[in-house]
């Protein structure tokens, strides 16, 4: 089993002059805590390593609320970039971020480089902001040129708020993009993986409903993908996506993570990230 596979501390920004020191691997993945609000009973924010919270753009992005569907083997949620910007969110939730025992994460949205990098500046001095997520390389895009965005956004982000970044990935990133990502030296994390997109059709209705999809069916997929890139992307990997039991959770550690992030599972069991803590020893 891998060093990490225990409640002790996790630096995921080993490379970062300040470090992403966590007192156990176990994250709440973005937005299922929304901004640190939306907790369940059960769910003890304080004991995580760490969480990351919903989506954070610079101007507020309306459209429709989130939504969720079931589907065979999981659930597609539709959240989108909906959020009220980072003025709004540093007002309701800066006070609750500074308070957090658990170090805070901010998930970066944004159309452009430029509204990356001004969210970016904004969080930079915010008490309590520990470190900086946003998504990288979307399987919709020619990675070819995709990379070239990731890496414009990267350098941005890294230009405005000097703050450890985290980078999530598709699982069906190359081996030659992870390491055209990793040999930018901006990044400090990389996170497997984005949802994937999913579509579930009604055929009585004649209607369809397009979410990202999340389940336990994903797990031996992100299982697999850690364990070809533990050996070699020089980077920490932060397992996200199918972590639905504590053998989920000790198997994504053991093939290389050094840290996971709970999703949609807490929704079913709030108790689960604090579970694994206590069988890793904390």
């Amino acid at each position: 089993m891998s060093r990490a596979a225990s409640a002790g501390l996790v630096n995921l920004a080993p490379r970062h002059k300040l470090g992403l020191i966590l007192a156990n691997p176990v994250l709440l993945a973005a937005g299922v805590a929304g901004y640190g609000d939306a907790t369940l009973p059960g769910l003890a924010l304080g004991r995580l390593g760490g969480w990351v919270t919903a989506p954070v753009t610079r101007r507020p992005w309306r459209g429709d609320l989130p939504q969720v569907a079931e589907t065979t083997g999981g659930l597609l949620w539709r959240r989108g970039l909906w959020n009220p910007g980072v003025r709004v969110v540093l007002r309701d939730y800066g006070a609750l971020w500074r308070r957090s025992r658990a170090p805070v994460i901010v998930h970066l949205a944004g159309e452009d480089s430029d509204e990356l990098a001004a969210v970016a500046a904004s969080l930079e001095s915010t008490p309590g902001v520990a470190g900086l997520e946003l998504d990288l390389l979307s399987p919709f895009q020619d990675e070819i040129g995709g990379l070239e965005e990731a890496a414009e956004q990267v350098l941005a982000v890294r230009a405005a708020a000097d703050l450890p970044i985290l980078a999530r990935i598709p699982l069906s990133t190359s081996d030659e993009a992870v390491q055209a990502l990793v040999e930018l030296g901006t990044i400090d994390a990389l996170v497997l993986a984005q949802p994937p997109a999913g579509l579930r059709y009604n055929a009585a209705a004649g209607t369809s409903f397009v979410g990202q999809l999340h389940g336990r069916t994903l797990t031996p997929l992100l299982a697999a993908r850690l364990a070809d890139l533990a050996g070699w992307a020089g980077l920490p990997l932060v397992a996200c996506g199918g972590i639905h039991t504590l053998d989920d959770a000790l198997a994504c550690l053991a093939v290389g993570a050094a840290a996971l992030q709970i999703g949609t599972a807490v929704w079913i069991d709030p108790r689960l990230p604090e579970r694994i803590i206590e069988a890793l020893g904390g």
